[in-house]
Order: C-alpha cells, then sequence, then structure tokens
C-alpha cells in the first residue's frame, strides 16, 4: 500500500520541483503500526511524534476512516513560534521561496488523502502567503472538481500591523471533498424565522418553482412546463383544475417560457409542498422539521464573529494553562463551527497539527451540547520547545506535551471523557 502511495508522492513532487530531496520518511512503520484504536472505550487518540509518520501508521491501521480532516499548518511568517515556522527556499524557479513549504506539505496531504472516505472532506486554515500555492497543490492532490470552496474568516477586528498599507483582519478556510460524494452538513436553520404554519408545519417560502439558470427553458424540458392553478388568497397550488383559481404557467418576468423543478407526477406528489403569493408565482415551501437545529443551510463564504477572533483564542490559552504557552491558537468556537458544519454527529475527525489540541476541546464541547458522539484523532511533533520559550519555563518540554496536558485538562473536568497516548 504505501510503495503505491510513495509513487504517487514523488510523482508530484517532480511537478512541483527539480530538487531530488524526499523526506516521506522510508522508516519501517508496517512493523511497528499495530495501533488500533478502540472507539468503544475512547473519546480521543494523539500520535506523538512527525505526523509524516503517524499518518503512514493511521494508513496501515485503517484506510478510507476519517469523516472531517481539519489542519491549522504552519503558516510560514518566519516567525519564532514554538513550532517551526520557516521553510523557506532561495528565491529561484516558479515556486520562488514558497518550494520548501510546499514540500512539507506535499506528502501529508496525499496521506491525509488516503484515510479520508470517499465521503469525506478537509479544510485547512491558512493565510495570504501561502493561499495561492495551496490551492493549486490541492488541485493537484484532491482534483479541481473537488474543491468545495473558500471561507474567509475573519481573525481580528483592526488587523495586524505588520504590513506597510494593509491591516489584515482575515485568514482563509480552504475545503475540499476526497471526492463528488463529500456533503457538508450545513450551518444550523435554527435563527431563521418561519413565518408561515399548514397543517404539515412551520415553513418559510425558500426558492422559486420555476427553474432557472442553464437547462430551464421550455424547450429543454417541454414536458415540465405543464400548467398549474393556484388559489391567489390562501397560496394553495392544485395541479387539476379548479373554479375560481388562477391559472399559472412557468414563464418568467420578460414573458419567456420557462419550466418547472419538478415533473408533473412528482409535483401532483409534492404539491403540498408549494405555494402561491398573490401575483400567482409559484414558491417551494422549506419546513422547519420537528427539531429546530436539524434543519441546516447552506454554509455562507464569509465568517465574521467575535467569538472566532485571536484575541479570544489567546484568552482561551490563558485561562486553561495560567499562561500563553501557545502561538497562534484558534479559538474553540471557531473549530465548533467548522466541525459542526462540516461533519454529522457521528464523525471521525483528524486535526494532524494538533497544537493546543483545540480540535479535541471542541469536539468534546459539541458532544455534550447536543449528545452528539464525535470522536477525535490528534497528530503531534514530540520535537523540543526552545529553551526561551514560555512554555519551556511553564514546564513543557516537547511540543506533544501541550496537546496532552490539553485532553488532560479536559479529563479533570470530565471523567468520562477518555483518551489514549500512541507513542
Amino acid at each position: 500500500m504505501l510503495s503505491v502511495i510513495e509513487s504517487k508522492i514523488r510523482k508530484l513532487q517532480q511537478e512541483f520541483s527539480n530538487n531530488s530531496s524526499f523526506d516521506f520518511v522510508t522508516n519501517d512503520v508496517e512493523a511497528n503500526s499495530n495501533l488500533s484504536i478502540n472507539w468503544e472505550q475512547t473519546d480521543a487518540v494523539i500520535y506523538s511524534g512527525d505526523n509524516l509518520i503517524s499518518l503512514k501508521k493511521l494508513l496501515l491501521n485503517g484506510p478510507e476512516i476519517v469523516d472531517l480532516c481539519y489542519i491549522d499548518p504552519p503558516y510560514n511568517t518566519g516567525s519564532n513560534f514554538i513550532y517551526s515556522d520557516n521553510r523557506k527556499s532561495p528565491e529561484t524557479g516558479l515556486l520562488g521561496s514558497h518550494e520548501a513549504w510546499i514540500q512539507f506539505m506535499l506528502p501529508r496531504l496525499v496521506l491525509a488523502r488516503e484515510v479520508l472516505k470517499e465521503s469525506g472532506v478537509i479544510a485547512i486554515s491558512i493565510d495570504d502567503y501561502e493561499f495561492p500555492y495551496l490551492k493549486i497543490l490541492m488541485d493537484r492532490i484532491f482534483g479541481e472538481k473537488n474543491f468545495i470552496g473558500n471561507i474567509v474568516v475573519c481573525r481580528s477586528k483592526n488587523g495586524k500591523g505588520s504590513k506597510k498599507n494593509l491591516a489584515s483582519t482575515h485568514e482563509y478556510l480552504l475545503v475540499y471533498g476526497k471526492s463528488n460524494k463529500a456533503i457538508l452538513r450545513g450551518e444550523s436553520d435554527e435563527d431563521t424565522v418561519y413565518d408561515k404554519s399548514d397543517a404539515y408545519g412551520e415553513y418559510r417560502i425558500d426558492g422559486l418553482f420555476r427553474k432557472k439558470g442553464e437547462g430551464s427553458l421550455k424547450s429543454d424540458r417541454p414536458l415540465m412546463a405543464f400548467p398549474l392553478y393556484a388559489n391567489l388568497e390562501t397560496g394553495e397550488v392544485s395541479v387539476d383544475p379548479r373554479d375560481g383559481w388562477e391559472k399559472v404557467l412557468p414563464k418568467d418576468s420578460k414573458g419567456i417560457d420557462r419550466r418547472w423543478l419538478w415533473g408533473e407526477t412528482t409535483t401532483r406528489e409534492r404539491v403540498w409542498q408549494l405555494y402561491s403569493s398573490k401575483n400567482g408565482i409559484i414558491y417551494v415551501k422549506n419546513y422547519a422539521g420537528k427539531e429546530r437545529g436539524q434543519k441546516r443551510k447552506k454554509i455562507r463564504t464569509i465568517w465574521n464573529d467575535p467569538s472566532w477572533y485571536t484575541e479570544r483564542a489567546t484568552n482561551e490559552i490563558t485561562s486553561i494553562f495560567g499562561q500563553k504557552i501557545f502561538d497562534t491558537p484558534k479559538p474553540i468556537e471557531f473549530i465548533k463551527k467548522i466541525i459542526d458544519t462540516m461533519s454529522e454527529e457521528n464523525a471521525i475527525v483528524l486535526d494532524f497539527f494538533a497544537g493546543s489540541a483545540t480540535t479535541a476541546h471542541a469536539i468534546y464541547e459539541l458532544n455534550k451540547m447536543n449528545g452528539a458522539n464525535r470522536k477525535c484523532i490528534l497528530m503531534e511533533s514530540a520535537d523540543e520547545i526552545p529553551l526561551n520559550h514560555v512554555a519551556y519555563t511553564a514546564g513543557y518540554k516537547s511540543i506533544v506535551d501541550v496537546s496532552i496536558a490539553r485532553l488532560e485538562y479536559i479529563q479533570n473536568k470530565d471523567q468520562e471523557f477518555k483518551f489514549e497516548v500512541f507513542e
């Protein structure tokens, strides 16, 4: 299995570099990879060590097991963080200084794709510096057709002051599916106002029943351009003529003959889902569902909430550890938003740049909040923390120690929370 994947990685490496060096890590992983996970007895596991090796071990123990992968990789800013953030090449060739970072990310992303289910999704936080290169890399690994979208996330109110002419307030969340089977769960629709009701429950008017855009002409599907009949007073719609009801055809505002969304047979079965305005425009009803929160809507591509600001994350880290022992953390509410909107309630979530283990904390809180049963796989480096870093003086010797401390913090709050460490 690994030899086939290694071949894929080498082929991609040749596309992105003339450099013959390759860091796939050829240690004998298979002989020491018996790290099976018993999800009946644990809520989270953490692999300690190089995440490249950890991903290989995870793959050997069970390919296609992950529903959602979220990572917050190094942004390659050159900053003096607790982790390495300076993978830069000489500014030559097409990729310039970005080549080393691409070569670092490439094998890890290939392996991440392999551990995802066919319906799996990967979401990656990144900023302007590496975004265009990450996008190209993801297009080659996951395929352009599997690009789901790019979300702009506001991370601060006042912005970073490091640039001369701009104060950057945003980052990105790049989202891909493994295949066309990938579906995002969507945002909760519980705040939406359902201002109408009938025998089937509360509803709102969602969209036109008349087809729009490509393939919407009557000539495209003549059999889907049949007449409907509407009671302009009550909003009721019928497929069959009724006395006093208005005949409605799928014409647009310019008088062009269009077609309906459904054929006549389906429309007859689901006519109760249609609503007519007093002007004879036919809409589809969107029902609230039995329990608010079960209803979902498409994820919007601009996220702006003060609970996702970097300042909030810093305060959370300080509250948990007593001081800011980790650089550039993500807020719990931000990670909860990603997990809730992009995975079902029984999902397995992977984060192979675990950092301060915010992903595990977010999953724990989501599970407690709505009775979900998501599980978490974390990976973090066992590299030593620089002696002059505040985390070292606080007693943490390696980066993964910080991740494990967060898991212990959760367990101290709730003894039912169980986790396991794989060295």
